[in-house]
């Protein structure tokens, strides 16, 4: 990954667990990595866990962050939380947060989907 999107992606998932963290989620892990893949934010929201995918853009010419998240992708962060929570049945779920960035890294927008997968 090059320098500038690893840079734009460590903002935007700073934004993002800003905004977690003020709807009440407490953030337990960032980067969580395995065989499978990586996990962006791992938090808690009351009894259920939560694994976050964050994904940025920088303006929306060619479409939406949101629009860029696949099957694939919601199937690798499964399985890598499957992992992360060593295969015991416990409430859990998946978010996106979905971001969008000027130019000069603020903030345009930041839309936050529970439970899509």
């Amino acid at each position: 990954m090059k320098a500038f999107n690893r840079a734009t992606g460590r903002l935007a998932e700073d934004y993002a667990a800003e905004t977690l963290k003020k709807k009440g989620l407490k953030i337990l892990e960032r980067n969580f990595g395995n065989k499978f893949g990586e996990i962006d934010i791992i938090a808690q929201d009351q009894d259920t866990l939560v694994f976050v995918e964050v994904k940025a853009k920088t303006g929306i010419e060619f479409g939406l962050p949101e629009e860029m998240i696949s099957p694939r992708k919601l199937q690798k962060v499964r399985n890598t939380a499957m992992v992360y929570t060593k295969g015991k049945s416990l409430p859990c779920r998946i978010d996106v947060v979905a971001v969008v960035l000027d130019q000069n890294d603020e903030l345009v927008r930041l839309t936050h989907y529970e439970n899509v997968y």
